[in-house]
């Protein structure tokens, strides 16, 4: 029998966009799908046709690593408002049966039905994946972005060592009730409260750690539970935040001893207060999120945050994360090093439901018209640098017409941006679009389209094909591996 809950805020989000006139194929992203019942379209074979959809997706969700991912089976992709929600009368056990078993190895997800405008969907939630899934055709798929791409050779091999590893934050830890924060207890039992993921009556700290799946398999709290919810450390700083005015002076240094529930929040209440420039919000936000989340939590040293009038550089301890190159910052398949704090961080709702932070740090920075992030990776730290400069208006303007022309969908990922800002920069060596379009005659070829996305060939490939099919970009006819901008684009730009 199927259970009743509430629906993920990212799931409900999108449905009442959907329902307000977005398709779903412009809120597809890197932890959110959405698929028809073939039963509503001329086929043979639904229900097979139904599950070989799934497992594909699944799959992709389970090979990526953006964390918990949902599936809404129901809704027509490419159909606007209230007609997109055609429903499925679909069984969710059946649904998981069916994933479980098609899947090598086996696959188990949450699905479960739910009402909404009058119709009946399924949801299907595919958490963080242990190993690396295909169905029976053998194919190896991740989710970049609202896409699946292949994946395989090098990388495949790489995510499939990583995910063999340990995480060090799942491991039980003797912790002793009083040792637990009521101030981030509450905290966090409101939040789950509120989205319908604890109960109003469960009792104790051991309710609220297990609606997070932190506790080990003998019921004790793991070190996810110590970092989160821990009494401070006066000796051990979770974060220290320095600022510097527009003279150089130092004005303010705070350190954060707080359990990382309550020191998150106040790390990012401390950078807004000293916001002077105008880097995206979004950027900051993910540079903060992701030196608490995948720092090496082993190290005693703590987040360091250095804030200026027109720089932020976050300090996060510990090199990074295995299977993770400085060089495919972008692309390619990474693990979480800490999956269980990163999964309780996002029930929580203090981290996006979507792709990867550098994915998002890139996409934000490049869409106001900055440089992107920098980065400096040594063997005990990561540094990520995000600078204001002066801001490409001319690129901010063409990219708007490129989202009107073709819907934001297609400008959502890092890899699309960086192939159009090259492009309608002039190409390599290019400072910005400026005021010609001469730009825009521009052609780049598949290593230099590698190269800029920090992918493969075979990857890189497979967007600019895609890009192509789309219309956004016209693939040269005598030379194969280059691209232009398409007619259609570059008439969009120049309106």
């Amino acid at each position: 029998m199927s259970r009743k809950r509430a629906l993920p805020n990212i799931v409900a989000d999108a449905l009442e966009r959907i329902w307000e006139g977005a398709t779903a194929d412009d809120l597809e992203s890197a932890v959110l799908d959405f698929k028809e019942d073939p039963a509503h379209t001329p086929t043979r074979n639904a229900t097979e046709k139904a599950g070989d959809m799934l497992v594909k997706t699944a799959t992709c969700f389970a090979n990526g690593s953006a964390g918990r991912a949902f599936i809404v089976f129901g809704i027509a992709d490419r159909t606007p408002g209230p007609e997109a929600f055609n429903g499925t009368q679909r069984d969710p056990a059946d649904i998981a049966h069916t994933i479980f078993a098609n899947t090598r190895p086996h696959l188990t997800v949450d699905a479960w039905s739910s009402e909404v405008h009058d119709t009946r969907l399924v949801i299907i939630r595919v958490n963080p994946g242990t190993a690396v899934y295909t169905g029976f055709d053998g194919v190896v798929k991740h989710r970049v972005g609202d896409s699946c791409l292949p994946l395989d050779g090098t990388e495949r091999e790489e995510l499939a060592r990583v995910r063999g590893n340990p995480d060090p934050t799942a491991r039980p830890v003797a912790l002793p009730a009083g040792a637990l924060d009521p101030q981030a207890l509450d905290v966090a039992r409101g939040i789950l409260t509120g989205h319908g993921l604890l109960s109003p009556d469960a009792e104790g700290p051991a309710g609220v750690l297990d609606a997070l799946d932190l506790l080990s398999n003998d019921g004790s709290p793991t070190v996810a539970a110590q970092i989160l919810f821990g009494r401070g450390d006066v000796d051990r700083p979770v974060a220290r935040h320095l600022y510097r005015d527009s003279a150089g002076d130092m004005v303010a240094e705070t350190d954060l001893h707080d359990p990382l529930v309550l020191a998150a929040g106040s790390l990012h209440r401390l950078v807004r207060s000293h916001a002077e420039t105008v880097i995206p919000p979004t950027a900051q936000t993910e540079a903060l999120n992701n030196a608490l989340l995948h720092r090496d939590w082993l190290r005693p040293d703590p987040v360091v945050v250095y804030q200026s009038a027109d720089m932020l550089r976050v300090s996060s301890p510990g090199g990074l994360p295995p299977g993770v190159v400085a060089e495919r910052l972008l692309s390619g398949p990474s693990q979480p090093r800490n999956p269980a704090l990163v999964n309780a961080m996002q029930m929580l709702g203090m981290v996006e439901w979507s792709s990867r932070g550098f994915d998002r740090m890139w996409v934000s920075m490049l869409s106001a018209g900055f440089e992107p992030p920098g980065v400096d990776v040594r063997a005990n730290s990561v540094d990520v640098v995000l600078f204001d400069g002066v801001a490409d208006q001319g690129f901010v303007r063409a990219l708007s017409a490129v989202r009107e022309e073709f819907g934001t969908g297609i400008t959502r990922d890092a890899a699309t941006l960086v192939v159009l800002r090259y492009l309608l920069g002039g190409g390599a060596g290019a400072g910005g679009i400026g005021g010609t379009r001469t730009a825009g005659l521009s052609v780049i070829s598949l290593e230099r389209a590698a190269g800029l996305q920090q992918a493969t060939e075979a990857d890189a490939r497979t967007l600019m094909t895609w890009l192509t099919q789309r219309g956004l970009l016209h693939r040269m006819t005598r030379r194969r591996d280059e691209w232009r901008l398409s007619d259609r684009t570059l008439a969009a730009v120049t309106r």
